[in-house]
């Protein structure tokens, strides 16, 4: 007679999907504790829709189709990480060049983030377009011109001495790469990877790697 415990171990993607909602429910429920909203309404809508994002997030990390290797035990992508960040190799140029020709709403690009001495790349969408003032809009990080420079809504660059600084770029496999896998650098090297949040690995799911290059 089978055992209900034992189902999972006769068909592997079952026992793969259990495993990677675990451990997103786990990271997403740590998340919420420490950076979730501090008003309740809020908390409660994120937690009601919870179960969705994470059952369709383990559904696609398990029918992963990116070039990238998906730990199953961490619900996260993995790939050798660069002795330098990427984005070095960017200049405002080669960031003008291509989104002068690419303003598609819904594209996935990246974010460069400088903090402290510690470089990270996060995924962001582009949702606006001034084809006018040459500005393109990304959901989290808001105006820039299309040279990858932060600005406020009518292109004014803004001042970027502060402890943060920020540049979208050029979306590369290997920028995408290393965003996807939460790759960091400090002055001295590669560092620990960070972890998604479940908004970039949901993002990261429309990437079209077929046109990176």
């Amino acid at each position: 007679m089978v055992e209900q415990s034992d189902i999972f171990f006769q068909d592997p993607d079952s026992a793969a999907f259990a495993e990677l909602c675990n451990a997103l429910y786990q990271r997403e429920c740590l998340f919420l504790a420490e950076y979730g909203p501090n008003h309740t309404a809020l908390l409660k809508r994120k937690l009601k829709h919870l179960h969705i994002h994470v059952t369709q997030s383990a559904e696609q990390l398990l029918n992963n189709t990116s070039p990238l290797v998906v730990d199953r035990h961490n619900a996260s992508y993995q790939a050798k990480q660069s002795s330098k960040c990427p984005s070095t190799k960017q200049t405002s140029e080669t960031i003008k060049e291509y989104f002068a020709q690419h303003q598609t709403i819904g594209a996935i690009c990246a974010v460069s983030i400088n903090e402290m001495g510690m470089t990270h790349l996060e995924i962001d969408s582009l949702d606006r377009v001034d084809a006018e003032k040459a500005l393109i809009h990304v959901n989290k990080f808001g105006w820039f011109n299309i040279s990858g420079q932060p600005t406020n809504r009518e292109g004014d660059i803004l001042n970027q001495h502060g402890i943060q600084q920020i540049t979208l770029l050029k979306p590369t496999k290997a920028i995408m790469s290393a965003a996807c896998c939460g790759h960091r650098w400090s002055h001295s090297g590669k560092i620990s990877p960070r972890v998604l949040t479940m908004r970039e690995l949901r993002l990261s799911f429309n990437i079209k790697w077929k046109g990176l290059r």
